[in-house]
């Protein structure tokens, strides 16, 4: 009782160019799965930050699910996985 049920998410599959090839960097990741729900836009840090929502699967036994931001900053043309924080 009072907790929030994540429900299965749909998988955006059609993003602007750098958004796709932002989250290209989330391929490969140990522990745990990731489905973008929604691109939020970016932020202009040292560089740019590319943020999305998205569902996260636990990779253990019982497939815990997540509504998490992930943030991956783009620069000098490279992207790397900057935060995964939990919303929910």
């Amino acid at each position: 009782m009072g907790n929030i049920e994540v429900l299965e998410q749909r998988e955006m599959t059609a993003f602007p160019q750098k958004a796709a090839s932002a989250w290209s960097v989330m391929n490969g990741l140990v522990g745990a799965s990731y489905k973008p729900m929604a691109y939020v836009g970016t932020q202009v840090v040292k560089g740019i930050n590319h943020i999305f929502i998205a569902q996260q699967t636990s990779a253990t036994a019982n497939g815990e699910r997540h509504i998490v931001i992930v943030t991956i900053n783009e620069f000098d043309g490279k992207f790397e996985l900057a935060m995964i924080d939990r919303i929910i």
